[in-house]
């Protein structure tokens, strides 16, 4: 293969990996927002209680 289509190829598929990546990491980090908003939610739904925990030594 001459080298200057190698080069090519490689800075192509570079570049792409680096986009699949920065995408995922996006994803991620949505997908962790939203998870606390929800649990946050759920605290808030599941609203004050009056029971007294006392934990055994």
């Amino acid at each position: 293969m001459h080298s200057d289509i190698h080069l090519l190829l490689h800075r192509t598929t570079a570049t792409e990996t680096h986009r699949k990546a920065a995408a995922a990491a996006r994803t991620a980090s949505l997908r962790e927002l939203v998870g606390r908003r929800l649990v946050a939610w759920g605290i808030r739904l599941s609203g004050p209680t009056d029971l007294t925990v006392t934990l055994a030594a």
